[in-house]
């Protein structure tokens, strides 16, 4: 494909082992690993780096409240923890946290809206992560 970046060699088959990753988001890293030229296993092998993936979840936090107008601005916080072994063990990429976050205006006196901002602030956040991991990983 054009344009698209792959995976040094010593990545070509991954062992991946999620933790806190919906099934959902598991299934993306998936898709973004094959995509970057990575063949992805259900159980180690003898030529499988094993890569480690934790999502971290942080309450979202208050910032500003303005009490007459109903509106607020929260910060939303994600972020992901990951390490790389060589198929013997060896650490390639010792244990690394990226993180993303992004200070939303809600508004109080229409909740379905702000909600759905909400989800899909957290959704954008959760893919920038991922992404992020992957130009990591091009990088090794």
């Amino acid at each position: 494909m054009a344009g698209t970046a792959v995976l040094p060699a010593e990545l070509s088959t991954i062992y991946l082992v999620t933790k806190k990753l919906s099934a959902k988001l598991q299934d993306e890293l998936r898709g973004r690993l094959i995509r970057a030229g990575a063949r992805v296993v259900d159980q180690a092998t003898a030529d499988s780096v094993v890569l480690t993936v934790t999502f971290n979840y942080f309450p979202n936090r208050r910032l500003v409240t303005a009490g007459s107008t109903g509106r607020n601005v929260e910060r939303v916080v994600r972020s992901l923890d990951y390490s790389l072994k060589s198929p013997t063990g060896e650490t390639i990429a010792p244990l690394k946290t990226l993180s993303r976050q992004k200070d939303i205006e809600l508004d109080d006196n229409n909740l379905l809206a702000s909600n759905r901002e909400k989800v899909n602030v957290i959704r954008d956040l959760e893919r920038s992560l991922l992404k992020q991991l992957i130009n990591q990983l091009l990088r090794i």
